[in-house]
């Protein structure tokens, strides 16, 4: 479900649709709040220790991926000639260089996102040429 929702996200951006972001937005604070209430409220924390661990570490994730989520609704999404700009290359910094390398170092993140850029762009280039 989770990596739907990325995939929904990214799509929604790459078309610059702002009103299906402020939806996409709210109906994903309500899913997230009904989750953690329903099944983070009553998890018993002696039994399930390693659950209940990662439960907090995937609520942590997501909170901050909420709040990045309106910050994003707030300052608006870019227009589509900027959309495909690398923020993390934008300046020369220690925290960029480290967080280009975090980027470049998760698996799959950056086949992902060229894919996802790719589908939602209309191009004559294969994806063979788009990756490169």
């Amino acid at each position: 479900v989770l990596f739907f929702l990325i995939v929904l996200d990214r799509i929604i951006y790459l078309c610059s649709f702002a009103v299906a972001k402020v939806i996409f937005y709210l109906s994903n604070l309500v899913l997230f709040t009904y989750s953690v209430t329903e099944y983070a409220w009553y998890l018993e924390l002696t039994r399930q220790q390693g659950g209940g661990l990662a439960l907090r570490a995937i609520y942590l994730t997501k909170a901050v991926s909420l709040v990045l989520q309106a910050l994003q609704i707030r300052y608006g999404i870019p227009h589509k000639s900027a959309l495909y700009q690398q923020f993390l290359t934008s300046k020369v910094s220690h925290i960029n260089y480290l967080g280009f390398r975090l980027y470049r170092v998760l698996p799959f993140l950056y086949e992902l996102r060229c894919v996802l850029d790719w589908s939602c762009t209309s191009t004559s280039l294969t994806m063979y040429d788009w990756l490169k």
